[in-house]
């Protein structure tokens, strides 16, 4: 029973070192942060067991976005943080309604100048 337990152990063990090695590709480009880690895990489960697919989706693990890419997706980032703060800025103007210096402000100077 003691023998048939290791056995067991070992091939549970064997099983898991397997999977990891076959999911290498996927687990690197999650540790290095890669943008594209779940399109590259799709293809790494999907071709991985093809040796050419293997190390297709090793070198797509390790190979940096491109800068165009990069640029892009900065550029892409900034337009979407600017028109957050301005949607922020238009909701607190329509949410104070007019108070302050905004459209009160001009019929009271409208008002003094007209002498009513």
């Amino acid at each position: 029973m003691g023998a048939d337990m290791l056995k067991v152990l070992l091939e549970v063990l064997a099983a898991f070192a397997v999977t990891g090695l076959y999911l290498l590709p996927a687990i690197l480009a999650d540790r290095t942060k890669r943008r594209s880690v779940l399109l590259l895990a799709l293809f790494n489960l999907l071709f991985g067991w093809t040796v050419i697919g293997w190390f297709a989706a090793l070198y797509w693990a390790f190979h940096p976005d491109s800068a165009r890419k990069l640029g892009r997706v900065a550029k892409k980032n900034r337009r979407r943080s600017a028109q957050n703060t301005i949607d922020a800025i238009v909701s607190r103007a329509r949410s104070r309604g007019g108070r302050g210096a905004g459209v009160g402000f001009a019929h009271r100077v409208e008002h003094r100048r007209s002498g009513n």
